[in-house]
């Protein structure tokens, strides 16, 4: 059944000389013993041969599992080597069109990396190949396996009948030589007036009116018919027993040994194609391993310490400088769309920010905006005691949406909603925003060098005498919004123990928002800022103004003038 393939790669130390060693001989010498003794074994037991058939179904069963095993898992190792080629050819079509112009030591060594798994797709499609061949060569050994126990069990069937029938045979001349002896019987208890009550009751075949002729005839034909059922029985006897003799000692054991050896060599054949597999798998691997790593310096191993990366980067920067331009790092200018007169009045029929005081008080009969007054009241109901009220800022988002609501529509504007007082330092910094972005602002900038001139004044009450009789010349839009600013800061500050807002905090965030600077010379230019604008020299006398106001806002504003 098993022929020795030119492509079969398994060494096997059997010899192909004619000549058997003595170490041979007395090997084939144990295993024929063993084969009789197994065979002698199962000839004792009663379905013998119908186990050693068993168990020869049981081994083609196990080589089918094994042919199906090796079939699914060639299909496996050929889908693998397919996908692996087919993507290591497509990486390296897509990165040699990607980088055509690159040259550096990670491009080559990647090329080789894809070739290495290339060539390990193709060894996969090899294996694939090879274990197909060896799933072929069991499938062909099942066959030829369940056509020889076919062969066997059909001879031994037939044998077992022979024997079968035999016995058959043997038990019908046995039950009539029975029958005619008892007749028999019968017949001399009847001839000689015996009483027949001791026997089996049987039909009445004998009838106690006969004459003793009658019996004497009858006592004649019983005897004639027991010797003939003697005689055949006896001859059914040697041949039943001649047949079993046969059987036993011959047929049977020459049925068991062929079915052995048709087991045994299912089994041979099972561990060599299992051997092949094992050696088949081995080569893989090997190979497999060989790819990532050799001594040829072509392994993946040793690619990857051929990767240059410093020198890559030194390559590919005076390689791109050759050819790039130099680029402009200087900032960008900001350039602000400048919207229509008409489409500003829509929007913002009544605008409240950029607008300067005199106008608002004008426009809109408050002395002091709306905007300041509801900020302010939102801030002392909700925030005074919030540690960095005014220092901390708030959500630029949110702060554009309050500025777009007060320009639309001030008097609608309700800042005691939730999504308004969810966080107090959005209104603290929409107020500051709306100081900055007066055209103005609160300290004009006509009454500018006088503020800087009191606040250089070392005397303190002259200072506040100084910057009394300053405010008291204010217009009165000014006057009002400053008097009502200062009063809330005044406030702020008093609860310092809670938001840790002291004179000094407050009046360093403020001074530039609330003063400006001197703008006498940015007429040239009409887009300076107010942030642009004063001499940062003088920040410290702003901020010089402003404490002083707060630390005297009763003697500046007269108490009389407050509002309770």
């Amino acid at each position: 059944m098993l022929s020795a393939s030119d492509n079969y790669k398994i060494e096997t130390d059997l010899t192909n000389s004619d000549e058997m060693t003595s170490g041979q001989k007395t090997e084939k010498l144990s295993e024929t013993n063993d084969d009789q003794q197994v065979v002698s074994k199962l000839s004792d037991l009663d379905g013998g041969f119908q186990c050693l058939l068993d168990k020869v179904k049981h081994d083609m069963q196990v080589a089918k599992d094994i042919a199906h095993f090796l079939k699914k898992r060639a299909a496996i190792e050929e889908e693998y080597g397919k996908q692996m080629t087919k993507l290591s050819q497509s990486i390296m079509d897509s990165h040699g069109k990607g980088h055509a112009k690159l040259s550096s030591t990670y491009d080559q060594v990647w090329c080789q990396f894809l070739k290495v798994h290339e060539k390990i797709g193709d060894q996969r499609l090899k294996f694939s190949n090879d274990i197909l061949e060896v799933a072929d060569d069991v499938q062909i050994m099942c066959k030829d396996t369940e056509k020889s126990r076919k062969q066997v069990k059909e001879v031994g069937i037939r044998h077992e009948r022979i024997r079968s029938d035999a016995e058959n045979s043997l038990e019908k001349s046995k039950q009539k030589y029975d029958a005619f002896s008892e007749e028999w019987e019968r017949a001399i208890l009847a001839s000689s007036h015996q009483d027949s009550d001791h026997l089996p009751k049987k039909s009445s075949l004998f009838k106690s009116n006969r004459t003793p002729a009658q019996l004497k005839r009858q006592l004649d034909d019983a005897s004639t018919k027991a010797s003939q059922a003697q005689a055949i029985y006896k001859k059914q006897l040697n041949t039943t027993n001649a047949t079993r003799q046969e059987y036993y000692q011959n047929q049977l054991p020459s049925d068991l040994l062929t079915l052995k050896s048709v087991g045994d060599e299912c089994c041979t054949a099972i561990r060599y194609q299992l051997a092949r597999y094992a050696y088949l798998f081995e080569e893989s691997l090997i190979l497999d391993g060989l790819a990532l790593d050799n001594d040829e310096g072509k392994g993946l191993r040793s690619l990857t310490e051929k990767i240059d990366f410093a020198a890559d980067i030194v390559q590919i920067v005076k390689e791109f400088g050759g050819r790039a331009h130099s680029v402009k790092k200087t900032d960008i200018p900001y350039k602000e769309y400048t919207m229509s007169t008409a489409a500003l009045n829509v929007l913002r029929p009544n605008p409240v920010f950029g607008v300067d005081l005199t106008t608002l008080m004008q426009r809109d009969g408050y002395e002091v905006p709306l905007i300041v007054v509801k900020c302010v009241e939102a801030i002392e109901y909700n925030g005074l005691k919030n540690v960095g009220l005014y220092r901390i800022s708030g959500t630029n988002t949110q702060i554009q949406r309050l500025k777009n609501e007060f320009d639309r529509d001030c008097t609608s504007v309700d800042l005691t909603l939730e999504e308004n007082v969810s966080d107090i330092n959005n209104i603290t910094s929409l107020l500051k925003l709306w100081f900055r972005e007066l055209p103005v602002p609160l300290f004009p900038q006509s009454s500018y060098h006088h503020f800087m001139n009191a606040a250089k004044i070392e005397n303190d009450r002259m200072r506040v005498l100084g910057l009394h009789t300053i405010i008291n010349d204010l217009p009165d839009a000014h006057y009002a919004t400053m008097k009502y600013i200062m009063q809330h800061l005044d406030l702020v500050q008093q609860n310092q123990e809670f938001n840790k807002m002291t004179v000094a905090n407050l009046s360093t965030i403020f001074a530039m928002t609330l003063m400006g600077g001197d703008q006498s010379n940015s007429n040239n230019s009409s887009m300076t800022s107010q942030q642009d604008s004063p001499n940062f020299a003088d920040t410290q006398w702003q901020v010089k103004v402003i404490q002083t106001i707060l630390d005297n806002y009763r003697l500046i504003f007269e108490p009389d003038e407050e509002e309770e």
